[in-house]
């Protein structure tokens, strides 16, 4: 296990492939930790990725081949501001086992950012960059207080915007972030959501800052990625 690093970018297949590489040579020392959703067999603490091109967010690695359909469909659904199971499940019926009620997912982003605190925290942010592009408190709220148990805890915890030198800056902060299903998805819709921003706000596109207090690869993506490297050879 590390703690706390910091790599810098250009785009997010460079840092996929590097993350990826720093926690597979953990796979290979036979590092395993136990975790409620698998075999951990890489982890790194306090893992900070910064992008200095967030228009470069889709990952296109040969290491991980990532389904263009379900991107788009996910970040379809958080911009849609829905949290209903059957809008995801068009693309993808992994939601099914995260859902409390079988009706609504936890970790539906747009739901909580557009409706699940009692206001629009997309415009709230907007606004106040617009009023004082310096303000500090251009915060979006993701991760939900309550201490109620629940199926699926979301993973990201804030988001949040600054304007600097007319250039639109982004920071996400995550409680926990697997390399392989999260990682790259979160990466593709935040950085498409700091593009946004910034052409609403009518500024620049500054980089983009991923913190994962937790970084870390399952065991049984790790034998995904050996299948498919061996497939190729």
């Amino acid at each position: 296990m590390q703690n706390t690093t910091l790599q810098k970018f250009k785009t997010a297949t460079e840092a996929f492939e590097f993350w990826y590489a720093e926690l597979e040579n953990q796979a290979y020392t036979g590092f395993k930790d136990n975790s409620r959703d698998g075999e951990v067999v890489g982890e790194i603490l306090n893992a900070i990725t910064v992008i200095t091109d967030p228009t470069q967010g889709i990952i296109q690695s040969k290491i991980r081949k990532m389904p263009m359909r379900y991107a788009l469909g996910e970040l379809l659904w958080y911009l849609s501001g829905s949290n209903k199971l059957a809008d995801i499940s068009n693309y993808s019926t992994a939601w099914d086992r995260l859902s409390d009620d079988g009706e609504t997912c936890n970790s539906a982003y747009g739901y909580m950012i557009r409706h699940a605190f009692g206001f629009d925290q997309w415009e709230y942010v907007k606004n106040k960059l617009h009023a004082n592009p310096n303000d500090r408190q251009a915060v979006i709220h993701i991760k939900d207080p309550q201490n109620k148990s629940k199926k699926d805890v979301q993973c990201t915890v804030s988001l949040q915007f600054m304007v600097r030198h007319d250039m639109l800056f982004m920071t996400t902060y995550m409680r926990s972030n697997d390399i392989w299903t999260g990682f790259p998805y979160d990466v593709f819709s935040f950085t498409a959501l700091q593009v946004l921003m910034a052409m609403e706000l009518g500024v620049g596109i500054g980089e983009y800052t991923h913190i994962a207090a937790s970084l870390h690869l399952y065991g049984r993506n790790w034998n995904i990625s050996h299948k498919e490297e061996n497939n190729e050879a």
